[in-house]
Formats: structure tokens, C-alpha cells, sequence
């Protein structure tokens, strides 16, 4: 029976945050020989999702995002019947929950965001009525100067060189986790191209407010200290 690594922390931040709720969680760090774990006793798994799992590292990152996901459903909507629920997806591949019970289709359900980065998973939790989107990236992760041209353009883009030559990876990442959260909130992944979003403004700084053909989105970017340091995002409307 799969059990999780470390305590779960919850994680207050920006001036809305009585609106959704955060919690992250360290992954058990496993070895690519170690035998893949079994993890189909926990809530929201699919087994033929997991079957394609083929190491105990992917294994672990999902169980430990499911564990995190079910903890924060009981603790913050208490009311919902967790055992009535899945996890499905949109033809985005934007994760959301589904009443299995027809009974209480008419009960709205909270939206979600997952991401897992290393040895860490973070979970955000929203009503219905707004749509949430996190990214996690360890601050120092390697990237090369072929993400440029698939991020970004125009202005953006030589910012964004400019910004590499001085520091490396660092806001490159920050960059990153940014518009990956921008694409989670507004529920289309990487079906849109990163490039049609801008996250600087002109003076290099993150911008708070994002608009994205008429959606109006709040952003955040910040570096997180757990074992290592982490560039943090979170974008809702």
C-alpha cells in the first residue's frame, strides 16, 4: 500500500489567497533499478493511465500529486463525496473532476492544478467559478537557448536574451513557469504556442495581470526555498 514521503505544508501567498488554497509535498526520491511501487489503492488513479508508468520515479510523482490532490479535497470541501469523483480530461489534457454518480451532476465540483518538479509536487484548489493554473521548476534547472524562439517573440524574445546572457537559467525558468501556468489557467496546455502570451513588462518585471483574447488572468512569480531553491507561478481569474 502506497503511503506518502515527508508532511504535507500549506503555502499562503498573494492578496487573494482566501480564494483558492495551496499545498505541496516532497516526493519520495526513488532509484531508476528500484521496483515501480503499487499506488492503484489511492483516490483518482487510473489504471490503465498507470499501466504506461515505467519508472518508480514518474510512479511516485503521480501518486504523491493524487495523495495531495484527495487530502486538500476532504480538508477544504468537506461536503463532496470523494468516492463519487474522477479525474478526466479535456482534449487539452487539462485535468478536471467528473461526478461518476449522476445524482449530484447538478453540484458544481472545484477546479485544480498540478504540477511536480524534482522532489517536490504542489497542488492548487479553486471553486468553480474560477480557474487556476500552477508550475514548479527547481530555479538552477539547465535549459539552452533553443527554448527562446519556442517561447517567445518580438520584444519579449530579446528581453529574454538579454536577461539568459546576464543570468543563465535563472529568470529563463521563472519565464517558463510563468506562462506554463498561464496555459494551465486558461485550460488549453501547449495547444496555443507559449509565444502568443507576454509575461514582461518593458522594464524586465512580471507583469500582475495578464489578458489573453478578452480572459483576464492574476499572476504570481516567486522563488520558493524548500530543499533547494524554486521558481514558483501561480495564474487565476
Amino acid at each position: 500500500m502506497w503511503k506518502p514521503f515527508g508532511k504535507i505544508n500549506e503555502l499562503i501567498i498573494g492578496e487573494d489567497n482566501n480564494k483558492y488554497h495551496i499545498n505541496f509535498l516532497r516526493i519520495r526520491n526513488k532509484k531508476l533499478s528500484e521496483k515501480i511501487p503499487f499506488i492503484g489503492n489511492l483516490h483518482f488513479i487510473d489504471q490503465e493511465e498507470i499501466k504506461k508508468f515505467r519508472t518508480p520515479k514518474r510512479t511516485e510523482e503521480h501518486a504523491s500529486g493524487r495523495y495531495l490532490l484527495h487530502h486538500m479535497l476532504r480538508k477544504y470541501y468537506p461536503e463532496i463525496d470523494c468516492s463519487s469523483l474522477e479525474v478526466c480530461r479535456n482534449e487539452n489534457r487539462a485535468p478536471f473532476f467528473n461526478w461518476t454518480n449522476s445524482r449530484f451532476k447538478h453540484i458544481d465540483l472545484p477546479n485544480f492544478s498540478i504540477s511536480s518538479s524534482n522532489d517536490y509536487v504542489i497542488v492548487a484548489l479553486c471553486n468553480s467559478e474560477m480557474s487556476i493554473g500552477v508550475d514548479l521548476e527547481k530555479l538552477n534547472q539547465k535549459r539552452t537557448d533553443t527554448l527562446f524562439d519556442f517561447i517567445s517573440k518580438g520584444r519579449e524574445l530579446e528581453q529574454i536574451k538579454s536577461l539568459y546572457g546576464k543570468n543563465g537559467n535563472y529568470n529563463l525558468n521563472r519565464i517558463w513557469t510563468a506562462k506554463e501556468s498561464i496555459l494551465k489557467s486558461l485550460r488549453l496546455g501547449f495547444s496555443i504556442s507559449p509565444t502568443k502570451i507576454e509575461v514582461l513588462d518593458n522594464n524586465y518585471e512580471f507583469k500582475s495581470r495578464i489578458n489573453f483574447e478578452g480572459k483576464k488572468l492574476n499572476l504570481i512569480n516567486m522563488i520558493l526555498n524548500l530543499n533547494e531553491e524554486y521558481c514558483f507561478s501561480i495564474a487565476y481569474s
